[in-house]
């Protein structure tokens, strides 16, 4: 299994200060395809779809990747100021 947080932390148009967070799991291995899971942290941060992401090859680490992209592409979250820390205790 594998876990990681991702902040996203910046400024809206607005000129209102904004912090979210999402927690991103996935737990099916090191090679193969699988699913990661989204867990926003942060009351009303914006989500993908679905809270789910499915990866056809390249493991876990590959489906968190997959994930951290879908959220960084929302268009509630461009502009904002991205850090990711793999495995956060």
């Amino acid at each position: 299994m594998i876990t990681a947080s991702l902040r996203l932390t910046g400024t809206l148009d607005d000129g209102a200060e904004v912090y979210r967070s999402y927690y991103l799991i996935a737990d099916f291995g090191a090679h193969g395809s699988g699913t990661a899971s989204i867990v926003p942290m942060s009351l009303g941060a914006p989500m993908p779809e679905g809270d789910h992401l499915k990866v056809k090859y390249g493991g876990e680490e590959a489906a968190l990747k997959a994930a951290a992209e879908a959220i960084k592409a929302l268009p509630e979250n461009h502009g904002l100021t991205v850090k990711a820390v793999i495995n956060p205790e």
